[in-house]
């Protein structure tokens, strides 16, 4: 008969809890006083008529909501939000502690491969970003990483969505112009999956949409909202913002009131239909009060993060956050520790959706080495987060006694049998010894990362979609363009 422990219990992984359940419950408290007493504007006449007649009390545009109406909201939010790939297959389960990472969206520029130059982004740069990220296993999802600014400005969504989902089967998470330009984006991703059920069963893809700080809920990002509802597509709705500009300076004022604005997105969406499905959270960045810039990077956002993932813990609805974005302008040894220490963060945390990435300049500037670097990190945050794992096996007593004293393990079966595991194998880390890394060439870190673009680049995209369903979405984006 086995050995068995009584009264023992093991944790597998590592997990981190920033703040006590004593400090959520203070934050959300605040953050109810501030949707009582300040209120919040509410341009969308729909949703402003729909607090009211829930028991808001609403002057002009300003809706005063109560707390029982806003926890009663949170009862009704789904906990658990599942995306479905191209294929239909559901693979990102959006739940307590289950952690998937993807990029951000539209930033204006790219540091060209072949001239290391910074310009304008392309859609030709849209649709490479997203041929590579289809091949990185680590990129759980995707958005469109930068703005196709040769596209007509009016419609640069549209063009970005067809890029996406014709070049990659992973989620996705869309931006969008106005809710007109939403309806357009279902339909290209009906036709993409096989119809408008095979969508709503599976979704193959989320709205991002954004109040505007502090406290203003707009026409167009409701609208855009309550257009998903129609359809069963999930929405991330969340404030991105400023710490010190757009909200206050320290970080308890600036997590209560982006809680208050992500819970009165809440409150709109469950009025409008209940049920709908929503994920909070935000960017909670400082500003840099020398350079007035907004601070990606810095330990401050994380720890912001760490507390806004386990806010959503504690309402249990799926959240929405960022990691893997730098204020470093190249893929240098500052992008690399703001980087790491963001994923790692997020990992530990058990954030739900990590968007950004891959970002260089505080989310300005794009370079595709820089998304292959970062998927060797996520690689790492994810080792980390498993944990180390203490059990009769790998405990290996029966083992040290077999190799005694003075004898090495190198040999030994448990080694074949568990190195793999037990020691993290980045792709593309440089690890040889001086004279074996001379002879390879003495390639630096930089250069094997563009050498792996390359080749992604050039090889074919197994996860095309076919030109028939192509010419349809070309279809259902010129008549928007007329």
């Amino acid at each position: 008969m086995a050995f068995m422990r009584s009264n023992y219990s093991e944790q597998t992984t590592p997990f981190m809890s920033w703040v006590s359940e004593f400090q959520l419950e203070r934050i959300h408290s605040a953050s109810l006083e501030i949707l009582q007493r300040t209120g919040t504007r509410v341009d969308h006449p729909l949703a402003l008529k729909l607090l009211k007649e829930a028991g808001c009390l609403v002057k002009d545009n300003i809706a005063k909501i109560p707390p029982w109406l806003v926890e009663e909201c949170i009862r009704t939010a789904p906990s658990k939000v599942t995306l479905g790939n191209r294929r239909g297959q559901r693979r990102v389960h959006l739940e307590k502690n289950n952690c998937y990472f993807g990029t951000g969206s539209d930033m204006p520029y790219m540091i060209d491969m072949d001239t290391d130059k910074r310009r304008y982004s392309t859609q030709k740069d849209v649709e490479n970003a997203i041929k590579l990220m289809d091949s990185l296993e680590n990129y759980d999802f995707v958005m469109s990483y930068c703005i196709a600014n040769d596209a007509p400005k009016m419609t640069n969504d549209l063009h970005q969505f067809k890029v996406m989902v014709a070049n990659t089967i992973k989620p996705i998470i869309f931006t969008a112009h106005s809710a007109e330009h939403t309806q357009a984006i279902i339909d290209m991703a009906a036709l993409a999956v096989g119809g408008y059920d095979n969508l709503r069963n599976s979704p193959l893809m989320v709205l991002y949409s954004e109040p505007i700080s502090p406290l203003i809920h707009t026409e167009v990002g409701i609208g855009k909202m309550f257009k998903c509802h129609e359809y069963g597509i999930p929405v991330v709705y969340t404030p991105g913002v400023v710490a010190g500009a757009t909200m206050p300076v320290t970080k308890a004022g600036t997590i209560a009131l982006m809680n208050a604005e992500a819970l009165a997105g809440v409150v709109i969406s469950q009025l409008h239909v209940k049920g709908a499905p929503i994920i909070i959270g935000g960017g909670a960045t400082p500003m840099d009060m020398r350079t007035t810039a907004t601070l990606y990077g810095s330990p401050d956002a994380q720890m912001n993060y760490a507390i806004m993932t386990q806010l959503s813990q504690y309402y249990q609805i799926p959240n929405f956050t960022e990691a893997g974005c730098v204020n470093a302008p190249l893929p240098d040894a500052q992008a690399g520790f703001e980087a790491g220490i963001g994923l790692l963060t997020c990992q530990l945390a058990g954030a739900n959706l990590v968007h950004d990435v891959g970002y260089l300049e505080g989310g300005k500037t794009g370079y595709l080495p820089f998304l292959v670097m970062c998927d060797d990190y996520i690689a790492g945050a994810r080792h980390m987060g498993r944990g180390t794992r203490i059990d009769e096996e790998t405990l290996a007593i029966d083992v040290i006694d077999e190799v005694g004293v003075g004898n090495n393990f190198l040999n030994h079966q448990h080694t074949f049998d568990h190195f793999r595991e037990e020691i993290w194998q980045p792709r593309l880390f440089n690890r040889y010894i001086w004279e074996d890394w001379e002879q390879r060439g003495k390639k630096s870190y930089l250069d094997a990362h563009k050498d792996e673009v390359r080749r992604v680049l050039e090889a074919d995209n197994p996860n095309l979609v076919d030109n028939n369903t192509i010419t349809e979405m070309d279809k259902i984006i010129a008549i928007i363009e007329k």
